[in-house]
C-alpha cells in the first residue's frame, strides 16, 4: 500500500506513512476539528453520526471513531484511495466506522448526520454553493469545512482565473488536472472547480441553514499571526469554516 497523505497508527502500532513528522491524530488540522467537536458536544459523542466527505485514505474517519462517535462514515469516490481505506478498515478493530465507495454528491443517500466533516473537497467542486446546500439538508447540527477560498487580491499559487461569478457568488476558477484514477487527489467528474470569495463563502454557509458561522484559526499552529500575514494562510487562502444550527 502507498499512502499519499494520512499517517494512521494501526492497531499493531505500525504507521501508514511513517515518513511524516507525526501521525494524523497529532496533526494541527485534526486537532482543531477535535477541539471544535468537543466544544459543540461537551457531553461526548455517543450515539452521534459523523461523515467524512472525500475521506481520501480514511485517517480522519478512523480518528473520529476513536473519539467515540456512535458511527463514523467515510465516503470516497476514487478507487485507488478506497483500496487504502479498506486496508485501514482491516487493521483497525472498531465497530463504529465504515467506508463507502461513492461520490460525495450522493451524500443524501446515507441519511442524516449530526456532523459533516468536509475537508479538502469543496474547492474541487464546480458548484460549491449547491453542495453546501446539500450538506445543510443532511446535517442535524454542524458542518466543518476545511477549504481554499478566493480573495479580491489574487494569490500567485494554483493558476486561478480572474475574479468572476458562479452560482451568483464571486470567486475564481481553479483548473483541475486531467482526471485519472491513479491520481490520488483532485476533482472527480469535473474539469474545473470554483473557489468562492471568502466573505461570500461565509454568507453561503449561513444562508444554507447554519445561523452561527465562524472561522477557526487554531489549525494554523502556534504562530497564527505569521501564518495569516506571510505564511501558509496568506499564500494558500485556506481555512476552517464552521456552520452550526440552533
Amino acid at each position: 500500500m502507498t499512502f499519499t497523505a494520512h499517517n494512521i497508527i494501526l492497531d499493531d502500532g505500525s504507521k501508514t506513512k511513517p515518513d511524516l513528522e507525526f501521525p494524523l491524530s497529532r496533526a494541527p488540522w485534526f486537532l482543531a476539528a477535535k477541539r471544535c467537536l468537543h466544544a459543540l458536544y461537551p457531553q461526548g459523542f455517543e450515539g452521534l453520526r459523523i461523515v467524512d466527505l472525500a475521506c481520501l485514505e480514511g485517517g480522519y474517519t478512523v480518528e473520529f471513531a476513536r473519539m467515540g462517535f456512535g458511527e463514523a462514515v467515510g465516503i470516497e469516490a476514487r478507487p485507488s484511495n478506497f483500496v487504502n481505506c479498506e486496508f485501514v478498515k482491516e487493521r483497525v478493530n472498531l465497530p463504529n466506522f465504515n467506508f463507502v465507495h461513492d461520490d460525495v454528491w450522493n451524500l443524501e443517500k446515507y441519511g442524516m448526520f449530526d456532523v459533516i466533516f468536509c475537508s479538502g473537497i469543496l474547492y474541487h467542486l464546480d458548484a460549491p454553493k449547491r453542495f453546501i446546500e446539500v450538506m445543510a439538508k443532511t446535517a442535524r447540527r454542524a458542518v466543518l469545512i476545511n477549504t481554499h477560498f478566493s480573495t479580491v487580491t489574487p494569490i500567485d499559487s494554483y493558476g486561478l482565473s480572474e475574479l468572476v461569478e458562479n452560482e451568483g457568488l464571486p470567486g475564481r476558477w481553479f483548473p483541475e488536472p486531467p482526471a485519472a484514477d491513479d491520481a490520488s487527489w483532485g476533482a472527480w467528474g469535473n474539469t474545473r472547480s470554483f473557489w468562492i470569495q471568502r466573505e461570500y463563502l461565509i454568507q453561503a454557509i449561513q444562508m444554507a441553514g447554519f445561523p452561527m458561522v465562524f472561522e477557526q484559526y487554531d489549525l494554523l499552529g502556534d504562530d497564527i499571526a505569521a501564518s495569516m500575514t506571510t505564511g501558509y494562510y496568506k499564500a494558500h487562502n485556506r481555512g476552517l469554516f464552521v456552520g452550526v444550527k440552533d
